[in-house]
C-alpha cells in the first residue's frame, strides 16, 4: 500500500494505491492489516479533503481477494477471520471522514468490487471491468455485497451475485 498526498489552498487529497500488480492487486491479510492500518492513519488527518484510492498499473483496480491464501484456508475459523479483514477494509473506508473516491482501472472483482462499493463515488477507465466471479465456484459474497442494492438495484445484484458475470464500465455506468 502507497499513499501520496498532494497539498491544496483548502487542505490536503491522499492518494492510496494497492501495489500489487503481478496478483492483480489482490488483497492478501498482509495487504488487508496495511489498508485498514493506512485508512485509519488518514481518518485521523484532519487537514485532510478527499482520499483517492486505486490498484497499481492499468490491468486491475483490486482483482478480489488473494486466491491463493483462500485455497489454504484450513478451518471455518481461518475463514471467518479472513473474511472478517475484508470487511475491515470496507468499514475502514467508512469511517474515514472525508469522501472515499475509487478510480476503477482494470478488474474491480470480488472483494475488490465491495471495497469499490463501500466508497463514497467511484470513477471508472473505459477499460474496467466489474463482478463476483467466485460465485461460479460455490463461494459466495459474504461480506459487503450487501451495499450493491443502494448502488445498482436488487435486480442487477442478483444478476451478480448468482451469475458470476463481468460488466463493463459501460454497463456500470448505465
Amino acid at each position: 500500500m502507497n499513499v501520496r498526498y498532494e497539498r491544496h489552498d483548502r487542505g490536503r487529497i491522499a492518494y492510496v494505491t494497492v501495489d500489487n500488480a503481478a496478483k492483480l492487486n489482490s488483497l492478501s491479510s498482509e495487504v488487508m492489516d496495511q489498508f485498514i492500518d493506512r485508512f485509519r492513519g488518514l481518518a485521523a488527518d484532519l487537514a485532510l479533503r478527499a482520499v483517492v484510492l486505486t490498484g497499481a498499473g492499468d490491468k486491475a483496480f483490486i482483482g478480489g481477494a488473494s486466491i491463493d491464501e483462500m485455497a489454504a484456508l484450513d478451518s471455518p475459523q481461518a475463514a471467518r477471520a479472513f473474511i472478517l479483514k475484508v470487511h475491515g477494509c470496507c468499514h475502514a473506508i467508512r469511517q474515514t471522514p472525508p469522501p472515499v473516491i475509487a478510480a476503477v482501472n482494470g478488474w474491480c472483482l470480488g472483494a475488490g468490487l465491495e471495497v469499490a462499493a463501500a466508497c463514497d463515488l467511484r470513477l471508472a477507465a473505459d477499460t474496467a471491468q466489474f463482478g463476483m466471479p467466485e460465485v461460479k465456484l460455490g463461494l459466495p459474497s459474504v461480506v459487503e455485497a450487501a451495499l450493491l442494492p443502494s448502488l445498482i438495484g436488487w435486480g442487477r445484484t442478483r444478476r451478480i451475485l448468482m451469475t458470476g458475470e463481468t460488466f463493463g464500465a459501460a454497463e456500470a455506468l448505465a
